[in-house]
């Protein structure tokens, strides 16, 4: 199941990426995530772990705002990209390859924790879950996004089809590497299939030992704007998930 996730984002990484780097440099995008995450994050300047970190993008705007950032990917080819956009934006982020199910950081080690659109795909994720309790402070919050990519009754076939011609207006180099990608797929049961998000992930949190737990729903109507909401954010509801590590 880890070669199987590694060989899909590996394969990923050049149409992800040039998706982060397009949102980066769009400002009214980039200050809309800055302002949602630092809203629940808090101070600014304390040190965040980034799980599942991908091409960077959210270790990107959180260290564009002050913060300090630690960031780990399973995918080799994402790191790769990772390290690049950082030395390309000039950032400050220390980036590395490791496992979100077994985190290589020591109990109570990070002020906060987050991760952006990764939960869907681990073969664990109350493992996940599990990992991110230790190794947070006490009195600190896991701040995470994700979707509920298979169930949203949003997600009809009419729908798809006009965010797929949006994504290809928006980007028909992206759109391309997306289609070249399509037989690559996660050859495991994905827990994510059969649950009922985000109500699921709340019942895990709670079982990891998290408390104050809250969700925002639609946030891609905050954050995406025009073509792009139509493209990636019409047929979902992306939700953020915030919960405490109690003192």
């Amino acid at each position: 199941m880890e070669e199987s996730i590694k060989k899909y984002w590996n394969a990923d990484s050049p149409s992800y990426d040039s998706f982060v780097v397009k949102g980066f440099s769009i400002k009214r995008e980039c200050e809309s995530w800055q302002k949602l995450f630092s809203e629940v994050l808090g101070e600014r300047g304390s040190h965040l772990l980034d799980t599942g970190c991908g091409p960077g993008i959210v270790s990107m705007q959180l260290a564009d705002l002050g913060y300090k950032m630690t960031s780990i990917d399973f995918s080799e080819k994402m790191i790769e990209a990772a390290k690049k956009n950082a030395l390309a934006y000039g950032l400050a982020i220390d980036i590395m390859i490791a496992d979100a199910e077994c985190l290589p950081f020591e109990d109570d080690s990070f002020d906060g924790i987050v991760s952006d659109y990764m939960l869907w795909t681990v073969p664990h994720p109350e493992k996940v879950m599990s990992e991110w309790y230790r190794v947070l402070k006490p009195g600190q919050k896991v701040v995470y996004v994700d979707g509920d990519w298979f169930n949203d009754p949003k997600r009809t076939p009419f729908r798809v089809s006009l965010a797929n011609f949006a994504c290809f207006l928006d980007s028909p180099k992206k759109y391309k590497l997306k289609s070249d990608k399509k037989d690559i797929k996660l050859d495991y049961d994905l827990w994510s299939k059969t649950a009922k998000r985000p109500e699921d992930d709340i019942k895990m949190m709670g079982s990891a030992g998290f408390t104050d737990i809250k969700v925002i729903h639609n946030i891609q109507d905050r954050v995406l704007h025009g073509l792009r909401h139509a493209a990636y954010g019409s047929t979902e509801d992306h939700y953020m998930v915030i919960a405490k590590k109690p003192n």
